[in-house]
């Protein structure tokens, strides 16, 4: 299997040091706490979170492929949950899965890209409030189908918003 650091690698190979390969290596910190939280395997689900963006530069133009070419390209180094997670990750790749290492990917990726809208902090007071819909979706207005992504995934992984506040916040 893939190592964490080999994963960096890719990450630098395929991605390089811009917002992508940091916005891969947030998505893989914030898989790792919720596998902490949910009891799931650290490692695996903080690799599948390093390598769901290995392609994006590649299927730039062909979004549908986006997941699928990194997933080949992860054939026999990850096992299949996490080949199927990273598959699934965008909804343009035709894929779907609600397994609980998908939804969390889906979870994590759409929380990661709110972040980088705006600051950590108040996207984590975001999700404090009773009602973090209408609070994360002021965040970023222009696309509402993160907030849905994240409350829904976390809803399913039995995951509270305050929990997902203080992943970010830790």
């Amino acid at each position: 299997m893939l190592t964490l650091a080999e994963a960096d690698e890719l990450i630098d190979r395929h991605l390089g040091k811009g917002f992508r390969a940091d916005h891969s290596r947030l998505v893989a910190t914030l898989l790792r706490k919720l596998a902490s939280r949910l009891s799931a395997d650290l490692d695996l689900w903080e690799l599948t979170g390093l390598c769901h963006d290995l392609d994006h530069e590649v299927t730039r133009a062909s979004p549908e492929q986006h997941g699928l070419l990194a997933a080949q390209w992860l054939t026999n180094r990850l096992p299949a949950d996490a080949l199927v997670a990273i598959q699934s990750h965008d909804h343009r790749s035709g894929v779907i899965s609600d397994a609980p290492l998908s939804r969390a990917l889906k979870l994590a990726d759409a929380l990661a890209i709110l972040v980088a809208s705006g600051e950590p902090a108040a996207v984590a007071g975001a999700l404090t409030v009773d009602d973090p819909g209408p609070a994360l979706l002021a965040r970023d207005p222009s696309r509402p189908w993160l907030v849905t992504m994240i409350l829904d995934n976390a809803a399913a992984l039995g995951v509270a918003s305050a929990d997902l506040a203080a992943m970010l916040e830790t």
